[in-house]
């Protein structure tokens, strides 16, 4: 079987759920019927359980609930008079509750989300409890809007490569990830990017990702260059600074 014939590119999406239904059809269909796929799979949708847990809860401030409360409070409109039957005037009781802790569930949602984007503008290193890394990576054009993640397996076997806004390149090149240790650079995988600026890829590399410093991704030709010859693209440090 060819590799043209496998649907390794699609793999890192798939497990995060970020397919069109076509696609995602496409890899079931496939995955049932091709081993070598299925077992790839297995790896990214286990990395990508573990990425859920990759970053800390944030916890709201302790006077949160209150000035919740006070707006609540000072928006609710004043009830018009009406004649109330004691079947309904226990829900009614409830209703100013529910509000409440809808309003705190959205605030709460919020500051996690802006907590979570500070972390990723600080390129700081998510780790989970049970010890899987996500590492995000950096445009060397400032004016790009490439980002990418690589994440590492607590024993630092396994690790994937996820990029995004990387434009698709003709059939003559393809990006090449370089893991780099002591000065020297060693190929962890070729890839090639979807018509969305999308792709993804397992790394690959003869010793323990965590004996590495750093990354980088270059455009190379088709098919991966022993060393480095193009343009860095991305680039990201393995550990905290």
């Amino acid at each position: 079987m060819s590799d043209e014939t496998h649907v390794l590119a699609l793999l890192p999406a798939y497990a995060l759920g970020s397919l069109d239904a076509d696609e995602a059809n496409r890899v079931e269909e496939h995955l049932s019927g091709c081993l070598i796929c299925r077992n790839e799979s297995t790896a990214f949708q286990s990395t990508a359980d573990q990425l859920s847990l990759a970053a800390p809860v944030a916890i709201p401030s302790p006077d949160l609930k209150d000035r919740l409360r006070q707006r609540v409070q000072a928006t609710r409109p004043q009830p018009r008079p009406t004649v109330q039957t004691p079947s309904h005037s226990w829900l009614e009781r409830l209703l100013p509750v529910w509000s409440l802790a809808s309003l705190f569930l959205i605030f709460a949602l919020a500051g996690f989300n802006l907590f979570m984007w500070q972390r990723l503008n600080h390129l700081e290193v998510a780790t989970s409890p049970g010890g899987m890394r996500a590492l995000p990576l950096t445009a060397s054009n400032p004016t790009s809007r490439a980002t990418g993640y690589v994440l590492i397996s607590a024993d630092g076997d396994n690790g994937a490569l996820i990029v995004d806004g990387l434009p698709s390149l003709d059939k003559s090149q393809q990006y090449q990830l370089w893991l780099i240790r002591n000065g020297q650079r060693t190929s962890g995988a070729v890839f090639s990017t979807d018509e969305r600026t999308y792709g993804g890829t397992r790394i690959r590399a003869p010793r323990s990702l965590l004996d590495y410093s750093s990354v980088g991704i270059t455009v190379e030709p088709a098919g991966g260059s022993p060393h480095p010859t193009g343009p860095k693209v991305l680039g990201g440090p393995l550990f905290k600074p």
